[in-house]
């Protein structure tokens, strides 16, 4: 990662593929809450917005007991592993219910540490539109962390919001944008295999080389 090689690299939604994409090019080093959790409507829910008012509450409390239990609800309850209250699904946890909240409890207390320190926040959604407010609030709650952090969107829609915005840490990039560059054109019922591609994940890792 060169000169951001002192950054911790954190997932923020609202799917699996980041974590994927980071242990394809060997940058993940550690595990969070969002790393693997979902919307079952991956094409036009997003569980982003979800995971920054728990970012928030958890800035705010020690009960990271009570945080986890609202977090994972009855999701284990049900055969198809949706928190039917906050429709989070887990669909890669596949333990006990006990090793399941000890290791999410381990994950909230590594994110709530770690906050203050330089990161990459990194964000996706494979075509869920992010209104302009809802977005600069994002912003702001995790630049408000350390303002030398940095945040990377990447999108299956554009948000063309992004041209007139003045942040010098924030990388937006559109994939349909980016897709015409490819021989595969962009298709978002397939955005994961798209993600993975030689292309894309060479994509990824020149990011950090570009922002400046």
């Amino acid at each position: 990662m060169g000169k951001y090689s002192d950054y911790n690299i954190i997932p923020i939604g609202d799917h699996c593929v980041i974590s994927c994409i980071l242990s394809n090019l060997n940058l993940r080093k550690q595990s969070y809450p969002f790393d693997w959790v979902s919307k079952i409507d991956q094409l036009h829910d997003t569980n982003i917005v979800y995971n920054m008012e728990i970012i928030c509450e958890l800035k705010s409390s020690d009960n990271i007991d009570d945080i986890i239990q609202k977090y994972i609800g009855n999701a284990f309850d049900n055969e198809n592993k949706l928190n039917i209250i906050n429709n989070i699904w887990f669909p890669h946890d596949n333990e006990n219910i006990i090793d399941i909240y000890e290791k999410y409890k381990r994950r909230f207390i590594r994110l709530k540490s770690e906050l203050n320190k330089k990161n990459i926040f990194i964000l996706i959604t494979i075509h869920y539109y992010i209104e302009e407010v809802v977005c600069k609030k994002i912003i702001e709650e995790l630049l408000c962390y350390n303002v030398n952090s940095i945040i990377l969107f990447i999108s299956g829609t554009n948000h063309t919001y992004f041209e007139k915005m003045n942040y010098s840490n924030i990388i937006f990039r559109a994939t349909r944008i980016l897709s015409a560059d490819f021989v595969t054109p962009y298709n978002p019922s397939k955005f994961f295999f798209w993600c993975i591609s030689f292309q894309h994940v060479y994509f990824y890792s020149n990011l950090y080389y570009k922002h400046k």
